[in-house]
């Protein structure tokens, strides 16, 4: 090969280089434009029903840290003549407070179990300039379940996980670490923190959003760590004996159920304490209405099935 044409050759090898940065470069910036857009901080101020305002007056509000954020909780308190003995954590959706959940509380209570709730970081009442990225909610959760151990698990004894979406996935989760948990509730659970990330990221900008996979990837291990971000639910549930239901609905467009669910993995999970409930009655199908009635109460039939799952799995 002549001079001639190896200085030809090197100056399109440099050129493809140097296109290569530039437009990974720009994917990058773009995919952080994306996220830092789907993660900001969100607030909102739910109106408390006047039926539940004694509840919501009785409730015990606590404060701790999830890395250098102070989080804000909430104990809810059975009737000491009702109770199960057991508490309750609630993990929040995306975009979700501790008075979503009102609803779902109030029949907790009334089925004798004490709840805590809990507002995640960049939400609500909780610090954070942003709420940080999709796996932030298992620091968040794991902070959570540190801190009431520390306080003697506030005299209860059964410690019961129970998520929505994004919670879901924290409750299920959180099997992967050394916790005493007496069982697990997933209602409408995605599976990994990168399905739910790009299913949001497909939101924004369409398809493109699987072409920055990679940058995605590399983003979140950037913030969380590698382990964090590849703990799944599906893994998490088969590493464990606790006992695990999950729940989904049939007609759910956020987290379809053929598709980025816990459920769309239920051929990985091995594990045999595992029950699933796919709620298929219209306009309580979907990936939050499955929780309510009509009449924006809580779901009568699903929380009798939640409640029933309890009793029959802890002593």
């Amino acid at each position: 090969m002549t001079s001639a044409k190896k200085s030809v050759l090197k100056r399109i090898v440099v050129i493809i280089i140097a296109v290569l940065i530039f437009f990974s470069a720009i994917s990058m910036v773009a995919t952080k434009i994306v996220y830092d857009n789907i993660f900001e901080r969100y607030d909102t101020k739910i109106e408390i029903p006047a039926t539940l305002s004694d509840m919501v007056n009785e409730r015990e509000r606590k404060e701790y840290y999830s890395g250098q954020n102070m989080l804000t909780g909430y104990l809810y308190r059975a009737d000491i003549n009702n109770s199960q003995n057991g508490l309750i954590i609630i993990a929040p959706g995306f975009h979700a407070g501790t008075d979503n959940y009102l609803w779902q509380i109030k029949s907790l209570l009334d089925y004798g179990w004490s709840v805590f709730v809990f507002d995640t970081t960049g939400s609500c009442e909780s610090e954070g300039e942003s709420s940080v990225g999709f796996a932030q909610i298992l620091p968040d959760m794991e902070a959570t379940i540190k801190y009431i151990e520390k306080n003697n698990r506030f005299g209860y004894n059964d410690i019961v996980l129970l998520g929505h979406s994004r919670g879901g996935y924290a409750a299920c989760c959180a099997l992967e670490y050394d916790y005493d948990i007496a069982a697990v509730i997933s209602v409408s659970g995605i599976n990994s923190a990168m399905e739910g990330v790009i299913g949001s990221a497909v939101d924004y900008v369409g398809p493109l959003a699987y072409g920055n996979y990679g940058f995605l990837w590399m983003y979140q291990a950037m913030l969380f760590g590698s382990k964090t971000l590849n703990t799944n639910a599906d893994e998490a549930i088969s590493n464990s004996d606790v006992p695990v239901l999950i729940i989904h609905g049939e007609n759910d467009t956020e987290v379809p159920l053929d598709e980025f669910s816990i459920i769309s993995h239920s051929d990985e999970i091995t594990s045999k304490k595992v029950e699933y409930l796919i709620c298929s009655e219209p306009y309580q199908n979907g990936h939050t209405d499955l929780l309510f009635n009509k009449d924006g109460t809580a779901n009568d039939k699903l929380m009798a099935e939640i409640n029933d799952f309890l009793i029959k799995n802890i002593n």
